[in-house]
């Protein structure tokens, strides 16, 4: 595509050299300067932290063929393209350049503080019974059918990577997207010149990003502008129990909504007779009896909240029903599996609630009469580059709900081990944690890796006891050292 084509509607001024060229053919485009090959468009963003227009000399020397700025400082020897605002024309450009895929596509956006990717993958099901082809594009990546990007590690990918990643699932075949936004995506614009067809309002807790919002009032105004990519004739499915969703729900200008409550709220979608235990959930929906495999009450509200949207969006109940009794949990989200004769319980818990949603499950399965003798040993990794207070909460929490469970061996790791430099624990926050504990007054394992906390946690337990794995990124190869562990022979 010409540069003219690309950044048609945006003044271009021409390079300061007449030999190159004036509207070159544009093969690709990023905000980063590292990933600029020649003949592509570098856009100069200002981010949170950095500036994009202090990178324009790098592209240039990668063999930018053009450049988006805001406040060109001097006459540069390709041409460039003059924007009001370069984040708003990266979203445009993306759109542009990969043919506008969402025109193509019905796009059901999804926010909340927890459940989304469990929540969407559940949505999928229950629409794709309904006889809809539709993809998800969250923190697994963009899926549908054999195609898998798995993207650069943002739930919801920047504009460049958004706009491929959904032109990839149409051009699989999917004719819907489930699209996970995270509160960060929303204040960044990286979802600008979206409309989202129908759209999904977890529960919104607080004490969750506070290394990027001020306040949970902050959190709920990021969560707010959701609202404003919805379609009006949309209809928006919502957690009735959690005040943040019920209270942006009434704020939406929306066809419909779609609320579950299992409080007794008056909603579409009461949930009622809810009984939990260790093979899942049974409730009763306008007088029929459904059940989950999926283990908490955390997964009840992910499948309340994917049955009521489906459910507004004409799947049969019946359908449903058949669909909820083959669910099955994605990795690392109230996962079982056994290693070495124990029984693991795999979990992303890393928030005060979703720690005691963990616990809740693991207490259930304790109770069963095969597990009557066994020891709970748990496996916590650190949230890295999250902020000390979210460490400090969560291990104040976990002190809390190790002695209310009699947990015998409390393991915490920062995984140096595996980390990415995104997920990497600061110092300041290895002693905010275990400053936490000690405060407590509760006894810890410290590992600085997490293949020396797996093997830990074996060498505190034996067969029949429960390992419990919860932390988020940090703990991503906990199965895979667990079982590598497992099999080594141990002294």
């Amino acid at each position: 595509m010409r540069l003219t084509e690309l950044a048609r509607g945006h003044e271009i001024i021409p390079p300061s050299v007449e030999s190159v060229e004036a509207d070159p053919e544009i093969t690709g485009l990023s905000e980063n300067s590292r990933a600029i090959t020649p003949g592509m468009l570098f856009v100069a963003v200002r981010g949170t932290s950095d500036d994009g227009h202090r990178y324009v000399a790098d592209a240039l020397a990668r063999g930018a063929a053009a450049v988006v700025v805001e406040r060109p400082e001097a006459p540069l020897p390709v041409p460039t393209v003059r924007v009001p605002s370069s984040r708003n024309a990266l979203a445009e450009l993306a759109a542009r350049h990969f043919g506008h895929p969402a025109r193509e596509l019905a796009i059901i956006g999804f926010t909340g503080t927890f459940g989304k990717t469990s929540t969407s993958a559940i949505l999928r099901e229950l629409l794709a019974a309904g006889g809809a082809k539709p993809g998800v594009l969250g923190s697994l990546g963009a899926r549908f059918g054999d195609f898998h990007d798995p993207g650069h590690g943002l739930t919801t990918p920047a504009p460049v990577e958004l706009q491929r990643a959904l032109r990839g699932l149409r051009d699989a075949g999917a004719d819907t997207v489930i699209m996970e936004v995270t509160s960060h995506a929303l204040r960044l614009g990286r979802v600008a010149g979206l409309r989202f067809s129908g759209g999904l309002l977890a529960a919104i807790m607080p004490g969750e990003h506070t290394d990027f919002h001020r306040s949970y009032e902050d959190y709920i105004d990021a969560k707010r502008l959701f609202l404003d990519y919805v379609s009006e004739e949309a209809t928006l499915a919502y957690d009735a129990d959690n005040r943040a969703s019920r209270l942006l729900a009434g704020e939406a200008r929306v066809a419909s909504t779609a609320g579950f409550s299992l409080h007794g709220r008056a909603v579409e979608l009461p949930l009622k007779n809810v009984a939990l235990d260790g093979r899942g959930a049974h409730f009763s929906v306008h007088g029929r009896r459904l059940r989950s495999p999926l283990l908490g009450r955390g997964h009840l509200k992910n499948v309340a909240l994917a049955l009521a949207y489906a459910t507004a969006a004409g799947v049969p109940l019946e359908t449903s029903r058949t669909v909820l009794q083959r669910l099955r949990p994605l990795p690392r989200r109230m996962e079982q599996y056994s290693v070495d004769g124990r029984l693991v319980l795999d979990d992303t818990a890393g928030h005060p609630e979703s720690l005691q949603a963990t616990f809740d499950v693991a207490a259930m399965l304790v109770r069963a009469p095969d597990m009557a003798a066994s020891r709970t040993c748990v496996v916590y990794a650190i949230r890295g580059s999250r902020g000390t207070d979210i460490n400090q909460r969560n291990a104040r929490a976990l002190a809390d709900l190790a002695s209310e469970h009699g947990v015998s061996t409390l393991i915490v790791t920062a995984s140096a081990d595996i980390a990415g430099p995104h997920d990497r624990a600061t110092p300041e926050e290895i002693e905010a944690t275990r400053a936490a504990f000690q405060a407590k007054g509760q006894k810890i394992r410290w590992c600085d890796g997490l293949a020396a906390a797996a093997r830990a946690a074996l060498e505190e337990t034996r067969a029949g006891d429960l390992i419990v794995l919860v932390g988020a990124q940090g703990m991503n190869d906990g199965r895979r050292l667990l079982s590598s562990a497992g099999t080594s022979p141990r002294t």
